[in-house]
């Protein structure tokens, strides 16, 4: 742990928000209603700290974890756990956890680095055990625990003396958590309390030592507890047959009466949905991280194995529908990679202000998680598909090997898949962006009838460097937010169940903060750099492929939306506002100038 240690003394202090301070103030959501154009923290900002760290990570994952990747893909319990400790000496299960009980307290950008530089080790299963521990395993009780309970347990999970799981799934009672089968009930001693359900899914569920279990408490609903691993009467069904990440722990938890200590209730009675549901919102920043560390590495490998594949006397690599399908996979890897860490710079900046000698602390950090949890599930949805899109085209470059369980790819996109349920549905996570809205919009908690009001303005004429693309992207903007407010007014609170529209509102606000995440982390670069013909041609097929997936949505939506009787002079300027969405150029020579770039180097750049 000293080897981290030592890096972390200034990465702690030199917290990121230092280079987000303007975004200090800024609410979740808001970049819908804001100026395209505006700071957004990146990774070209990190600290030199923060670099370190990345490099030490990867040295741990590919000098430790890529060797063991095959073992560690058949459900190896002890080299698992090995390298789960060898994690902890490096401090690695430590990063969440506050100095005063064994841990390094950095930032979440950090937090969220290590996972990602986990990726480069191979092993999808071994980094959900590392996730599952340092995310939903410890955080509960890092925000929630008492004194008492700090003091405890957290040593224990720095160290992984204990393994951490996350009990919350049921047989009955998936994304529906406030609908909880299982149920606990004060003992007649008044000293503990009595548990009784199954839990399903639970990762790391067979190896842990502790589990954070929720339960719906007799007249108070559902509640957090901490609950040991050699409580009597907890048992652990068999695993799982899973059609990836086979190599990680995924069992039923089962409470047969179990006697959980009253000082192991965690929180207060009735506040475990809260607990549940904003531990995720960090959970999802950092499933997205995880994502583009597996996007960069299916990129290096499809990368070699195309480069050293001859059909018709030349690397296939160089055939321009695979150079599309790269194109496509870097491209959407620098939106994801964009909106990873302008999302956690925002939460860092935010939290960094507080007090952490406040008695309403982690209430506060619960509160700053929720503000961005329109960001968190963006990055969860584009962690998720970015990476399954990634993994289906490394399979088509691959062909028929990319079919065989002895290359990388088959076990990439098998691994990904359950990205799109872990840490709520995709859909559930589109609910979560479009009700957000809908809620901030009723509470005029963000000014979206005002920002409507405005929808049809033409942008100002725009100079400089990239003007085009800031100029199309302001007009997506409106575009959205008139579609967004259109739906609410048609719809009111009803916009909850109108899942069809919903998830078409939420595609286009996730696209716009992609593209605009990618877009203003160029315009942050110095001249030269942002000037360059592989960075012009990045940021073009940046906007080339939001358009594509947003001229969809928005004409569906025209359709619903704008054909009701006397809707007539909207859809006319709805139309004419969409005709400017046209691009002034050949993407055919930029797909050739970014992949040829992608060659030479062998892997991603950015």
């Amino acid at each position: 742990q000293a080897v981290a240690t030592d890096l972390a003394v200034e990465a702690g202090g030199a917290s990121v928000a230092a280079s987000a301070a303007d975004d200090s103030l800024s609410k979740g959501g808001a970049f819908l209603l804001e100026p395209v154009v505006g700071p957004v923290f990146c990774r070209e900002q990190f600290s030199v700290e923060q670099r370190e760290i990345e490099v030490m990570v990867r040295e741990f994952a590919g000098e430790r974890i890529l060797d063991h990747k095959d073992e560690l893909a058949t459900l190896n319990e002890e080299l698992s756990l090995q390298l789960m400790r060898e994690a902890a000496e490096l401090g690695l299960a430590a990063i969440d956890i506050p100095e005063a009980y064994g841990g390094l307290e950095l930032d979440k950008t950090t937090s969220a680095l290590v996972v990602e530089a986990l990726s480069a080790g191979g092993s999808a299963s071994w980094a959900v055990t590392f996730a599952g521990h340092v995310g939903i395993g410890t955080l509960p009780i890092v925000f929630f625990g008492t004194e008492e309970q700090k003091a405890k347990y957290l040593p224990q999970l720095a160290t992984v003396e204990r393994l951490g799981a996350y009990a919350l799934t049921e047989p009955g009672a998936g994304s529906d958590a406030a609908n909880l089968k299982t149920t606990a009930r004060p003992s007649e001693d008044g000293e503990a309390f009595i548990l009784n359900g199954s839990k399903q899914y639970i990762t790391n569920g067979s190896w842990a030592g502790l589990y954070i279990v929720f339960a719906n408490l007799e007249g108070e609903g559902v509640t957090a507890f901490i609950v040991e691993r050699e409580s009597e009467g907890l048992s652990i069904g068999t695993e799982e047959h899973k059609m990836g990440i086979k190599g990680s722990s995924t069992v039923s938890v089962n409470l047969d009466d179990v006697r959980v200590p009253a000082d192991n209730l965690l929180g207060k009675p009735g506040q475990g949905l809260p607990i549940a549901l904003n531990t995720l919102n960090i959970g999802r920043c950092k499933l997205g991280a995880g994502d583009l560390g597996g996007c960069k590495m299916i990129l290096k490998q499809a990368t070699q194995y195309a480069l050293e594949r001859i059909q018709f006397g030349q690397p296939i690599a160089f055939f321009d529908a695979i150079r599309k399908k790269f194109a496509d996979i870097v491209v959407r890897t620098y939106m994801l990679d964009s909106v990873i860490y302008r999302t956690l710079g925002q939460i860092d900046t935010r939290i960094s202000a507080l007090d952490t000698d406040d008695p309403q602390y982690a209430k506060q950090v619960m509160d700053a998680l929720e503000e961005y949890a329109i960001e968190a599930s963006i990055s969860k949805i584009l962690g998720s598909e970015t990476m399954f899109w990634a993994a289906d085209h490394g399979v088509q470059i691959y062909g028929g090997y990319g079919f065989s369980e002895e290359y990388p790819m088959a076990a990439a996109f098998r691994d990904c898949r359950i990205d799109r349920i872990f840490e709520g549905t995709n859909e559930i996570n589109r609910m979560i962006v479009y009700g957000y809205y809908l809620k901030k919009a009723l509470m005029e908690d963000l000014p979206l009838r005002e920002a409507a009001r405005a929808w049809q303005e033409s942008p100002e004429e725009i100079d400089g460097p990239l003007s085009w693309e800031i100029r199309t992207l302001d007009v997506a903007r409106r575009l959205t937010v008139k579609c967004l407010f259109e739906a609410i007014s048609l719809y009111g609170q009803d916009l909850r169940n109108e899942q069809i529209v919903g998830e078409d509102l939420a595609d286009l606000v996730v696209g716009y903060y992609g593209a605009s995440s990618a877009l203003n982390r160029v315009l942050q670069l110095d001249d030269k750099q942002r000037d360059g013909a592989v960075y012009r041609a990045l940021t073009r097929l940046v906007a080339a492929t939001y358009l594509e997936d947003a001229w969809r949505l928005f004409y569906r939506l025209r359709a619903t939306l704008f054909a009701r009787p006397g809707a007539a002079g909207d859809a006319a300027s709805f139309d004419a506002l969409l005709a400017e969405l046209q691009l002034p150029f050949d993407p055919v020579p930029e797909v050739r100038v970014l992949t040829d770039d992608l060659f030479d180097r062998g892997a991603y750049r950015f």
